[in-house]
């Protein structure tokens, strides 16, 4: 017996874990539901295909085969998840794209080279899983101390 199709289980290819904690997926495109510091990628691929917790993790995203740029220069974006409530970026994510904000705000120096709808690229969700907030507390302690300002201490 075959099931309608609200009772069928929608597969979504994309993002797929390659490593732990880095997704590759397809750029979808831009759109103006986004804020410059997001990406968003459909709610149920994002649910069903990775560990990104919506509105909570950061991501960095890169040219699958890109230049690569030092890690402090990188631009993270906080991943949310796209339905019925951004109708622009979540036509653009049907199986799992990665949609960037619009291209008036994004910085050019966020990316090397620019993005292409249909290109792979990766998602890195490495530090914001593991060591993303220790390690930009302790990057801002030591710019602190070098740079003669005072520092909050974090505990």
């Amino acid at each position: 017996m075959i099931k309608p199709d609200s009772m069928r289980s929608k597969l979504y290819p994309y993002p797929v874990e390659t490593l732990k904690h880095w997704y590759i997926t397809i750029v979808g495109g831009q759109s103006t539901d986004l804020k410059p510091d997001q990406i968003g990628v459909n709610r149920e691929a994002l649910a069903k295909n990775t560990n990104i917790v919506p509105y909570e993790d950061s991501v960095f995203v890169s040219k699958l085969e890109g230049k690569g740029m030092p890690l402090v220069t990188k631009k993270y974006f906080t991943v949310v998840p796209l339905d019925e409530a951004s109708p622009d970026a979540s036509s653009k994510s049907p199986i799992g794209e990665v949609v960037l904000p619009a291209q008036d705000k994004i910085q050019r120096n966020w990316f090397l080279e620019p993005l292409e709808v249909g290109e792979p690229v990766i998602l890195n969700n490495v530090l914001s899983q593991r060591y993303y907030s220790g390690f930009v507390h302790a990057l801002d302690r030591l710019i602190k101390k070098r740079s003669g300002r005072h520092s909050i201490e974090y505990k």
